[in-house]
């Protein structure tokens, strides 16, 4: 009778990385083979097309490599690790980005524990190209209505069930911006996603998704490529959004009760102004009225101190006398 060792006993992860060969692929691979959790296969997709990737930072994790030979699109990448993927759970990890060592064993021990959600999420600490932490945690709680709005969920943050791909989940190879938010979408529709505040998951500036601006206004511009893709998305779901989910959608993008929020405030700031500024008038009425006082108290002095000299010039007088 064999006796199967720890990582056999735990169910297999596997790790889809999406890679166009970039140097910083052996970062993304280090901290896939630093993981304390045993059981993870790797599925490196060769998107570049060049048939040879240096992958010897995996170390001793099975990897399995994914090559057509050809260019693929970021979606088309995606679904070939899909279909390579043997484990019951699944995550993305694209080669410019890096996780903890403790990401997959949090995210596995939060599925493992519910029967009810299959997706979970870490934090994700944003960083400059050189790897450096900006000042910006994507770390949002899951809310299906903000997701149809906009992609709050770094991809590779999230730790998913191969399951789901039995309802039909897929990337949708049209879409060459926002594949990771329409999959999401996609996903949302047969679980919740279950978030954990914990960075674990590191997000690098200016990868190949074109999707992070630092004018927002460019995303609903329609001559903008975000504009075009998130249009795109808008197109594809909103025949499939009910009335009850758009009210939900609009009852989120309406400002008006906002606005009434800010107009009592702004009423109340005003009305503190005004009874500050009456403070102050009584004040600076009280301090006209002192310093007369004062003037009246010295002009009382000097009269005093006239008398007293008076006085003086007397008594010597006499004494002279």
């Amino acid at each position: 009778m064999s006796i199967e060792g720890p990582a056999e006993n735990k169910n297999r992860v596997s790790i889809i990385c999406r890679t166009l060969g970039r140097p910083e692929l052996q970062q993304a691979l280090r901290s896939i083979a630093s993981q304390d959790y045993p059981n993870i296969e790797i599925v490196l997709v060769d998107a570049a097309g060049d048939d040879y990737l240096d992958s010897a930072a995996a170390g001793d994790r099975p990897l399995k490599l994914v090559t057509t030979g050809a260019v693929l699109s970021r979606s088309q990448a995606a679904n070939a690790g899909l279909k390579a993927a043997q484990g019951k759970y699944i995550q993305f990890l694209d080669d410019d980005d890096w996780i903890d060592p403790n990401h997959v064993s949090q995210l596995v021990s939060v599925l493992e524990r519910s029967d009810e959600t299959a997706a979970a999420y870490s934090s994700t600490q944003k960083t400059n190209a050189a790897g450096d932490s900006l000042d910006y945690v994507f770390r949002e709680d899951f809310d299906p209505i903000l997701l149809m709005r906009d992609n709050y969920i770094p991809i590779h943050s999230v730790l998913f069930e191969s399951s789901l791909l039995e309802n039909g989940c897929g990337f949708d190879e049209a879409f060459d911006i926002y594949e990771d938010w329409d999959f999401w979408l996609q996903l949302s529709q047969h679980t919740n996603f279950q978030h954990i505040d914990s960075v674990t998951a590191y997000y690098r500036e200016g990868g190949d998704s074109n999707t992070a601006v630092a004018d927002v206004r460019l995303r609903y511009q329609g001559e903008n490529i975000l504009g075009k893709g998130r249009a795109a998305i808008f197109e594809k779901w909103l025949p499939k959004w009910t009335g009850d989910q758009m009210n939900a959608l609009i009852g989120q993008l309406d400002q008006s009760v906002l606005l009434c929020d800010q107009d009592t405030r702004i009423h109340s700031e005003l009305k503190k102004n005004a009874e500050l500024q009456h403070e102050i008038e009584n004040r600076d009425t009280k301090i006209i009225d002192l310093n007369l006082q004062i003037l009246n108290n010295v002009s009382h002095l000097e009269q005093q101190a006239q008398h007293i000299n008076e006085l003086i010039c007397r008594y010597s007088t006499m004494y002279r006398t």
